[in-house]
């Protein structure tokens, strides 16, 4: 998806970052696409969604190892996130916040010949600011220690009763590519209800046996794998959400109406639009880019990160950003539409664009 390649290029992160990413991204689409059977609560992945967690794929991938290099969970925020931001929230969870139990779904292993090895996942430092919950977490120690052995996660997690995107990561030393046992994760909570403060994330572990270890993302010829145990891992928190959303706001552009969908918070900018037009002259393909301007005057262009027709045949766009400048707390954000500029033979001057008045408008909030 070329949309997602210029946000990873922007993002300068390394190629094969990009190609985990992207391998990421198609997967979660993929699942999007199929469908679910009446035993699993997983929803499906659309649009935004799956952008969000390819997103989140790309800074876990990319930054995973600042964890251990420039001060836990705070450096890792602090390379995209104001650092007020980050330390205001920043907090660690109590004995009686965690609970865990053992699941019943059969395993591999008869449990007669299961080594208890404790919790799978110690919960060390969460962030939460009502639209995303990052948090880090460390596997047992005679886990790490046994040199074939690694928790995993499912890539989904129940947040209130609803299913929302998880990814996990920097559990991989950087130089030797061997298992650490010490995670990153992030959960997009988009779709969630948090209004109420009171959060209960519910997430599934396993713990795998292997024949030869992966190293980093690389999956030996004669891998094989054998689950030891599994576990659910229920974490409740009572946080301010400062999340601010509008669903489904209906603005007038030139030529026809826009559908806009915002969630804004300090660790992400999301945005649907789904153009309705009248005007066969107007074409939602020409846009590439947004500028957005806040109510204090801050600006910033994105690209847009996937554009596409609904069922219905509109015009469907989406963004996914932090907020690179913007003020998270603004009353309001300007969205101008640009498209590539082009010399007298048609060709893409590099770097240059040009506005589309037609389809701009203002995003308010109360």
């Amino acid at each position: 998806m070329k949309d997602l390649n210029h946000a990873l290029k922007e993002m300068n992160v390394p190629d094969i970052v990009q190609e985990k990413a992207q391998d990421a991204f198609d997967r979660i689409q993929e699942e999007s696409r199929m469908s679910t059977n009446g035993n699993t609560r997983r929803k499906f992945f659309k649009g935004q969604t799956a952008l969000v967690a390819a997103v989140i794929v790309v800074l876990l991938i990319g930054g995973g190892v600042v964890w251990a290099a420039s001060g836990g969970l705070a450096g890792f925020l602090s390379g995209f996130m104001p650092e007020e931001e980050v330390s205001k929230r920043l907090d660690t969870p109590s004995e009686n916040q965690i609970t865990v139990s053992q699941s019943e779904n059969e395993i591999t292993i008869s449990q007669s010949e299961v080594e208890d090895y404790g919790q799978l996942w110690t919960i060390e430092e969460y962030w939460y600011d009502g639209a995303t919950l990052y948090f880090t977490a460390t596997a047992p120690q005679k886990v790490i220690d046994a040199g074939n052995m690694k928790v995993v996660s499912s890539d989904h997690a129940d947040v209130n009763g609803t299913d929302c995107p998880m990814s996990e990561d920097g559990c991989w030393e950087e130089n030797t590519g061997r298992y650490t046992g010490h995670y990153i994760c992030c959960i997009d909570l988009s779709n969630a209800d948090t209004s109420s403060g009171k959060v209960t994330v519910v997430m599934r572990l396993k713990l795998n046996r292997y024949k030869v270890m992966p190293v980093n993302y690389v999956v030996p010829a004669d891998y094989e794998v054998e689950t030891i145990t599994e576990q659910t891992l229920s974490f409740t928190f009572e946080k301010p959400c400062d999340a601010r959303q509008l669903k489904k706001e209906n603005l007038s552009v030139e030529g026809g109406t826009a559908d806009i969908s915002v969630t804004v918070a300090p660790s992400v900018f999301n945005i649907s639009i789904v153009y309705h037009l009248n005007d066969s002259s107007k074409s939602v393909g020409d846009i590439c880019k947004y500028r957005i301007t806040d109510s204090s005057g801050n600006s910033t262009t994105v690209w847009v990160s996937g554009n596409f027709k609904d069922n219905n045949g509109y015009d469907c766009m989406y963004i996914s950003m932090d907020l690179e400048g913007l003020d998270p707390y603004s009353k309001s954000y300007t969205f101008e539409p640009l498209c590539f500029k082009t010399d007298s033979a048609g060709e893409r001057v590099p770097d240059a664009f040009d506005p589309l008045d037609w389809g701009g408008f203002t995003v308010k909030f109360k």
